[in-house]
């Protein structure tokens, strides 16, 4: 299956991806390939955003600004604040996958939590979240180097066709070629599933893109994150 097929599938599915993060704060996710951009608003019977057309140029126009993050929108009835560093959205296919690295070690497939704990004991809080330990996860790869896990790969659950793969490697294990061979295993497995595995990482953290490019992802598109407030209420809070 060629890379093209996620353009369609978003294409087809605008208003599919947005999200609530606690309580009622809400967040819109924009997209950019190329010339193209795509903003993902929610359908009316969901978040009325109450966003005209011109408006949703302008988010496709900030995109592209890569816009810094505590930047501010005034829209109509909304304000739109970037929470986040711009992200680059980087998929994978069979077309693109690299051959199976060769690294030291053991891989375990779907580890027990007293093995999970091994690794998160050895990383912070934060990098144990965002690395997907904190998850459900309907898989995992870890790699083991003298009984102890050192990688781990993780897959969220899907979202539509398209499956986010998150990587965490102990500090005292990176550069040595276990993230490489933990997401080179999962990807794979979740190419079986008939799923398209995709990274998002901030543009800045050039390991993480070289790790991912040492598998075989390759650039899709740009993202950023904004924290939705209406305008009523912005007024509110400032009087």
């Amino acid at each position: 299956m060629p890379l093209g097929c996620p353009v369609g599938y978003l294409e087809r599915h605008r208003v599919a991806t947005v999200e609530r993060l606690g309580g009622d704060e809400r967040v819109v996710r924009t997209f950019v390939r190329d010339e193209v951009g795509v903003v993902s608003v929610p359908c009316e019977k969901d978040m009325a955003l109450g966003l005209d057309p011109a408006e949703v140029h302008e988010l496709i126009a900030l995109t592209r600004l890569e816009a810094s993050p505590g930047s501010v929108v005034e829209l109509r009835r909304t304000r739109l604040t970037v929470s986040e560093d711009a992200a680059a959205v980087e998929l994978l296919d069979e077309c693109t996958m690299s051959p199976a690295p060769k690294v030291a070690g053991v891989l375990v497939y779907d580890p027990r939590r007293d093995v999970l704990d091994m690794l998160r004991h050895d990383v912070s809080p934060f990098e144990w979240n965002e690395g997907g330990g904190n998850l459900d996860a309907p898989h995992r790869v870890g790699a083991m180097q003298g009984g102890v896990l050192v990688a781990l790969a993780t897959v969220d659950a899907p979202q539509g066709r398209l499956a986010r793969i998150r990587v965490l490697v102990s500090p005292r294990h990176r550069r040595m070629g276990y993230g490489r061979a933990v997401l080179h295993a999962l990807v794979r497995h979740v190419l079986s599933q008939g799923l398209l595995p995709f990274v998002r990482l901030a543009v800045g953290d050039l390991a993480s893109r070289a790790l991912a490019s040492a598998v075989g992802f390759v650039s899709f598109a740009r993202a950023l994150t904004l924290h939705v407030t209406s305008v009523e209420v912005v007024a509110s809070a400032e009087t």
